[in-house]
This record gives structure tokens, sequence and C-alpha cells, in this order.
């Protein structure tokens, strides 16, 4: 059974995803939304203990809503699953996707220890116009970490799709944990994990 919990590579990656400022945005609009993601970011590291983990999360709350789709990436992480729900379960998934998205920012992103973000490029993809952002997370100790963004257009907006850390894609990890979550415990089972880890960002576990 694939437990939530202890997939630390998971967290891992989102954990990762956030740390560091940006530098460098003279790209179009898709670098401009990974740096409002970035900055609202720094903001919550370098005030966090002031904050708290509620303050915390209402600080990036709008962020996170606004650079990210989320509707979509919850629809895609659950894979061809999604059109085994019904309505009621769709809504209770989306709406528990986003607590959890927003609650790993909010509940891991609570210490600044001199981490930059400096963007690399911005391309176009062929598949579904959309653009790749490539960044480095530079660590305190020089540590150079890789970030690809994906982001389409949702009603004439750049949103977030996909990040992948060193070659690993969040959205490909969630979406074997979910599916065999789904597939083996079922649909309480999985908003119970969710609901879980939640309570555990709260918690700084």
């Amino acid at each position: 059974m694939i437990d939530i919990s202890k997939k630390r590579l998971v967290g891992a990656v989102a954990f990762l995803v956030a740390w560091g400022s940006c530098v460098g945005t003279s790209a179009g609009e898709p670098t401009h939304v990974v740096t409002e993601l970035q900055e609202s970011i720094m903001t919550i590291m370098k005030e966090g203990q002031d904050l708290g983990y509620t303050g915390r999360y209402q600080s990036i709350s709008p962020t996170i809503k606004k650079t990210h789709d989320l509707d979509n990436i919850a629809r895609l992480v659950v894979g061809r699953h999604w059109k085994g729900l019904d309505a009621s379960q769709k809504s209770t998934f989306v709406e528990t996707f986003k607590n959890l998205s927003i609650s790993m920012y909010a509940g891991r992103f609570k210490d600044y220890g001199g981490e930059q973000f400096n963007i690399l490029s911005e391309t176009s993809l062929k598949r579904g116009n959309r653009k790749l952002v490539t960044s480095h997370l530079v660590k305190a100790d020089g540590e150079k970490i890789t970030f690809n963004y994906i982001l389409h257009r949702v009603h004439d907006e750049w949103k977030i799709i996909s990040v992948s850390v060193n070659g690993v894609s969040d959205l490909a990890l969630k979406r074997a944990e979910y599916g065999g979550i789904l597939r083996k415990d079922g649909f309480p089972t999985l908003i119970e994990r969710l609901n879980t880890q939640i309570e555990k960002n709260a918690h700084g576990l």
C-alpha cells in the first residue's frame, strides 16, 4: 500500500520547488508568473517565525491560487480515475488538493538561509502552446538545483501546470501515488491520507 506520509520524495520536491528568491526576469509573462511565486515564498520564509503556520498559509494562499492551475493539476494527478468520480467526489478532491498544495508551502517554508533562485530561460514548447521556464536554485553553500516550470494559458493568463526538480516531476509522482491508493483502497482513503498530510504540514512534520 502506498503511504503518503512515508513518500518523502513528494514532500522533498515540493520543498525544493519553493526555496529561494529570483533574479533576472527579462523574459515574457510566464517568467513573471514564476517570479511572483518565488517572491511570495521569500516573504513567508523571511517572516516565517513571526507569521506562524496560519499566517504563512494566509499569506501564500492567494499567490498559489493565482500562479498555479490547481483545478487542472487536481484532475491530472488523479489521471484516468477522474472519470470514475461523481460530482461530489470531484469537488471534494479538488478542494482538498488545493488545501494540501498550499499547506505544503506554508508548513515547510518557515526559515531563510540565504537561498537564491536564478531564472535561466523561457522557451516555447510544441505541445499545447506551453512555455517552459528553467531556473537554478542556488543554496547558501553554492549547490545548484535545476527547476523546470511548465505553464499554459488559462483564460488568457499563464499558470503553472507542472514542476520538475532535477528531472523529477512532482505531477508524475502524485499521479502514480494517488492512482495506487484509488485502485487499492478507494476514494475515502485517498481523502483521509491527504487530510492527514495537511495536518502534518500544519505541525511541521
